[in-house]
């Protein structure tokens, strides 16, 4: 229920509306667009998704769903912004708007605009400057005067002014006059997405503070006074429906109860104990699935603008009465394009679960999807067999001996928060998997197989662990800050593979590991240190490339399964390390020079200790060629990079 707080009669505030205008206009450019907008065709009924530049031409219809809106402006400048849960469509050839539903704030130049208001029971014609209409349950709908002044002209002729500050319902039947409300207008502005809700301000926000600056100097002169009552959505001729503030919170809590669709499912928890989504021993409401609308989850900063097409709940609750393991059967929503299990709050998978029914020749997306987390209890395995399975949440996630698996596609892991999988815990998935989290990622004692890895912190650290990761293709690892390999195996396509290791900002170090690849990349933002890095094993002509900004060490570690290995940083120390006879080994530093088993590091250049190139020890600096760039042929190669 919209709400109004009195003022002298009634002051107010509108804390969702929309916008539109009443121009006699062909087509409009589209702005702005947040989350659901769609322009429907009125000639087919054809349905596309509202982009910035899109033409909305009349009689095409607008639409947008919860938490949505839009803004239109016109070739004179007339701009229409449309809240949340609208419908309206232009007829051009009688200046009429029929607005289904919703609300909508127009605001045109002066001496433009004007026309007449259709909705489902109530008609009149409106001229003015800056106003907002809403529709009300009755069929009529309100309208709120903002700056300028806004007439109606009802359909028997008779007339009604609004100054700014003021508002008026059009009754069903459009032919009789209510009474005239004053509402706050510092309210309105405050809390109407409609008017701050967009990139661009209103052009006539500066005109609509001059009418609150006056309205205010009333309330504090006494000339005006706040009763703090609210108006509601109903009306006759002589008097509204008053509410009493205090109390209308609680009645709102209370409300869920009356939510129909999507807001009634994403109001109620559900359990999922049967092998059917639609099973009747899921519990109320009933209606839980939808795939003809998409629909979002209101109010969460992680899925902004997502929409979603499934199953929706408030809390979902997977195998939780202690049973053998779960089979849902999803078959019957084989033919959609994506699927989604989606939970407002937490989903919940207490046992094993396995998603059947999917065929393997369907590019179905299936989402679980939590607006805080995805909570999966130690020792659980789950599987769905189809082309891209993705778990994905606000919060954090834990996978504490669980096991994740999918022979047929592609598997993501997308989470808000830290991802930490540990305690043998095994993914496998046939296609590529995915590890993306704004936080940390750590990936300890388990392990994953996959054709290709990614493994992405955005804005955190990254550790693996006492794991071992076994891929067919490649492999990317990238974290804004530092990464660290310890004691692990990494095999990437049989020595035929690609692993790549990208820090930001942090540093990269490997300990004690087992690496199986073609061509190994390493790029830091601060340094690289290969501390006992462990045994490479690689194909035909391997390279290995390291690249740091400040400093790159390397102790007891056996290059020599590499064909080349390229370093390029400030300063370089090497101690203990082996290159294979015949390789092509360059290193840049700041200033390229070259010192052989020094009691003391010297900062830019390349500092060696205990090297050895094939079968013959580095004694001195003269077996290291000093060139100005990287070299081509079998080798040793120092040169200054500038660094």
């Amino acid at each position: 229920m919209k709400k109004l707080s009195v003022l002298s009669l009634c002051l107010g505030c509108l804390t969702a509306v929309s916008t539109s205008h009443a121009v006699d206009l062909k087509q409009s450019k589209v702005t702005q667009v947040v989350n659901d907008v769609q322009i429907i065709s009125a000639a087919d009924q054809a349905k596309k998704s509202a982009a910035v530049n899109d033409a909305f031409k009349m009689p095409d219809i607008l639409r947008t769903g919860a938490a949505s809106r839009a803004e239109l402006v016109a070739p004179d400048e007339t701009v229409t912004r449309v809240g949340a849960n609208t419908i309206f469509s232009f007829d051009p050839a009688n200046r009429t708007i029929d607005l289904k539903q919703g609300s909508l704030l127009f605001h045109s130049p002066h001496g433009k605009g004007g026309g007449t208001i259709h909705t489902g029971s109530a008609t009149a014609s409106v001229l003015g400057t800056t106003l907002i209409i809403t529709t009300t349950p009755s069929g009529g709908f309100k309208v709120l005067a903002l700056e300028g002044e806004v007439e109606l002209k009802f359909l028997n002729g008779l007339k009604q002014n609004l100054a700014p500050g003021q508002m008026s319902f059009v009754l069903p039947g459009g032919s009789q006059l209510s009474p005239i409300i004053v509402f706050r207008l510092d309210s309105l502005t405050q809390n109407s997405q409609l008017v701050k809700g967009f990139n661009q301000p209103l052009a006539s926000l500066p005109l609509i503070q001059q009418q609150i600056d006056k309205q205010l100097k009333l309330i504090q002169s006494g000339k005006l006074s706040d009763t703090g009552l609210g108006v509601g959505d109903d009306a006759s001729a002589n008097q509204v429906q008053v509410l009493d503030l205090n109390t209308l919170q609680n009645a709102l809590d209370q409300s869920f109860v009356n939510l129909t669709g999507v807001d009634a499912a994403l109001a109620a928890d559900a359990t999922i104990n049967q092998s059917s989504l639609t099973s009747a021993l899921i519990p109320t409401p009933p209606d839980r699935i939808f795939l003809d609308e998409p629909f979002i989850l209101k109010d969460n900063n992680f899925f902004v603008g997502q929409p979603f097409n499934g199953f929706a709940a408030k809390n979902i609750f997977i195998n939780n009465d202690g049973g053998p393991a779960l089979t849902v059967d999803m078959s019957p929503f084989g033919n959609v394009e994506e699927f989604d299990l989606v939970a407002a709050n937490n989903i919940n998978l207490d046992g094993s679960v396995t998603f059947s029914g999917f065929s393997p020749v369907n590019s179905l997306f299936f989402l679980l999807a939590a607006g805080n987390q995805i909570l999966v209890a130690p020792n659980v395995t789950i599987t769905a067999n189809i082309a891209n399975f993705e778990l994905t949440a606000a919060g954090a996630f834990t996978l504490n001996g669980d096991t994740l698996l999918n022979n047929s596609g592609n598997t993501s892991l997308a989470f808000g928060s830290d991802i930490l999988v540990k305690n043998n815990s095994f993914l496998h998935t046939f296609g590529g998997l995915s590890l993306k989290t704004a936080g940390n990622l750590s990936f300890a004692n388990s392990s994953a197989s996959a054709n290709t890895f990614f493994f992405g912190p955005a804005n955190g650290s990254l550790t693996i662990e006492a794991s071992t990761l076994t891929g067919s293709s490649f492999a990317i690892f990238s974290a804004a800050h530092d990464i660290n390999v310890k004691n692990s195996i990494i095999s990437v396509g049989a020595n035929n593979g690609i692993a790549s290791f990208t820090s930001t900002s942090g540093s990269v170090t490997f300990h004690n590991n087992s690496f199986q690849m073609r061509v190994l990349t390493v790029n830091s933002g601060d340094g690289i240190l290969l501390d006992s890095a462990g045994q490479f094993t690689t194909g035909g002509n391997a390279v290995a490339n390291f690249n740091a900004p400040n400093l790159i060490t390397v102790n007891n570690t056996d290059l020599t399964p590499f064909a080349t290995v390229n370093m390029d940083a400030n300063t370089i120390n090497l101690f203990n390390v082996s290159f294979a006879d015949g390789s092509i080994d360059n290193f840049g530093t700041h200033t390229g020079q070259v010192s052989v088993n020094a009691e003391v590091n010297t900062p830019g250049q390349l500092n060696l200790h205990n090297v050895s190139y094939g079968e013959s020890a580095i004694t001195s600096a003269s077996q290291i060629n000093l060139s100005s760039g990287p070299g081509s042929t079998p080798g040793i190669y120092s040169y200054a990079n500038g660094h």
